[in-house]
């Protein structure tokens, strides 16, 4: 059964643009190397630049399992984690209905 997660945070107004690169290079390992990883979208939300939000959805727990092992996620943790406020609030949600059309790249 799928798993949906989201990740949210907010950061020091002067961590920004680095948090945006960090994030932008880590949905794109996920993009090549996750084929597991269903969905990921990285949010910043507009009006309040120094607060993010992740959506997920997982194949799996064995794909939440291997994302969260990937070099990837380390670097993203390593950067991410220390700048952020407060810590990284996770939750998890059933899916209840989905529809994407969105062919885009993922780079803003």
């Amino acid at each position: 059964m799928p798993i949906c997660m989201t990740a949210r945070y907010q950061v020091e107004p002067e961590m920004v643009e680095e948090v945006k690169r960090t994030v932008k290079e880590f949905v794109k390992y996920i993009r090549i190397n996750e084929p597991t990883t269903l969905f990921y979208m990285a949010n910043q939300e507009m009006g309040r630049p120094t607060r993010f939000l992740h959506v997920m959805i997982f194949e799996d727990d064995k794909a939440v399992e291997r994302h969260q092992r990937s070099p990837a996620t380390r670097r993203f943790v390593d950067m991410v984690y220390p700048a952020a406020l407060e810590p990284l609030e996770f939750n998890e949600f059933y899916i209840l209905g989905y529809k994407a059309t969105y062919e885009g790249t993922g780079e803003a």
